[in-house]
């Protein structure tokens, strides 16, 4: 594929993103990005048209998914995407090579985030599942980017930080494709 015309699409799952600080400032620094489409889920119409998305992710180089941990896990539209049109898309050649990049934020501080911390198991435990699916259909596990403590005093450094590896992430995808991160 031409660099020029790579593509990311990132899937944004969050029920209330008028009201996060750390989600929105994520996306913000990405969005204007040449070659980024963001999808929020919470803002597309149901049930989802598997067709339509199917066009869009041929025409991508990675996908993003881009979500607040809750509960261990995604906001549960994302399930219902993944469920409805991941699962018709990872039998399909759509995905096969491509990146897949999980960016997510936590309340809690990373110290809660391992083994006999307050949630028992590292992120990268918690997201295995989506690394499992990468994995089965054939795209390209990158290392996730976590905004930790979200729901702390430390949230705009940490957002702030994070915001700017997601930038420089996104740009390597686009300039580049695989950043040499895998399962």
């Amino acid at each position: 594929m031409n660099k020029d015309l790579r593509k990311v699409v990132i899937i944004l799952a969050h029920p209330k993103m008028k009201d996060s600080r750390a989600n929105r400032m994520l996306i913000d620094t990405v969005k204007d990005i040449d070659g980024v489409s963001v999808f929020n889920l919470y803002e597309e119409e149901l049930p989802f048209n598997v067709d339509e998305w199917t066009r869009t992710i041929s025409d991508a180089s990675a996908v993003v998914y881009q979500f607040p941990f809750y509960w261990l896990s995604a906001p549960s539209l994302l399930k219902k995407w993944q469920d409805e049109v991941f699962t018709y898309l990872s039998q399909t050649p759509a995905v096969a090579g491509k990146p897949l990049l999980v960016v997510t934020t936590t309340g809690s501080n990373a110290e809660a985030y391992r083994s006999g911390g307050k949630n028992c198991f590292t992120v990268d435990e918690l997201l295995r599942p989506y690394q499992s699916s990468a994995i089965h259909s054939g795209m390209v596990w990158q290392t996730p980017i976590v905004v930790y403590g979200t729901g702390t005093g430390d949230i705009a450094k940490n957002a702030a930080e994070a915001s700017n590896l997601y930038r420089q992430k996104i740009e390597s995808l686009l300039n580049s494709g695989h950043t040499g991160d895998s399962w």
